[in-house]
């Protein structure tokens, strides 16, 4: 399991800073936009389109990168008040996010069949085919889902050693 554990990892990692490239991207066609528009006075079509794209794309793909370092907010008043149930209520709340991922990543993966199927594009000047930002939405889930399974086994097992499971992240695998 700790070989999977670094494989997720990694996975995470690298769809996180594939993220990170797609803001460089935008933040670069955003810095032409304003040149575009405001020196030579003819705006670029497709900043706008492509910045509501790259926002879909960074989102999805930094969740998993964002869930093994434990950057997502957590509300813990109830876990700071149920003492030694912590460790068990941590494992029920990834298992409930893991169903709850599951289900998502599996309605994405059904669209994104769909938007294969149906060619589907935009209705803008781009026309531009909706699978490959949709893409984002399914792996980016499906990935999500994989990193809160070796944190649930993970915690499980440290859970049944004994040991507090409050604070476990993919990363410390």
């Amino acid at each position: 399991m700790q070989t999977f554990g670094r494989a997720v990892h990694r996975l995470a990692y690298a769809a996180g800073y594939l993220g990170a490239l797609v803001l460089m991207g935008i933040i670069v066609l955003t810095m032409a936009e304003v040149v575009s528009r405001y020196v030579l006075r003819s705006p670029l079509i497709l900043s706008d389109e492509l910045g509501g794209y790259a926002l879909v794309v960074i989102s999805c793909l930094g969740l998993a990168y964002c869930a093994q370092g434990g950057g997502h907010i957590r509300i813990t008043f109830l876990v700071e008040r149920v003492g030694r149930a912590s460790g068990p209520l941590r494992v029920a709340m990834l298992a409930l996010g893991l169903v709850f991922l599951s289900v998502l990543a599996w309605v994405c993966w059904q669209f994104l069949a769909d938007s294969f199927a149906r060619n589907m594009r935009s209705n803008s000047l781009l026309m531009m085919p909706l699978k490959w930002p949709q893409l984002a939405m399914p792996v980016g889930f499906t990935l999500y889902a994989v990193v809160l399974l070796v944190q649930l086994v993970h915690a499980v097992h440290e859970l049944r050693a004994g040991r507090g499971v409050e604070r476990l992240a993919a990363g410390e695998l």
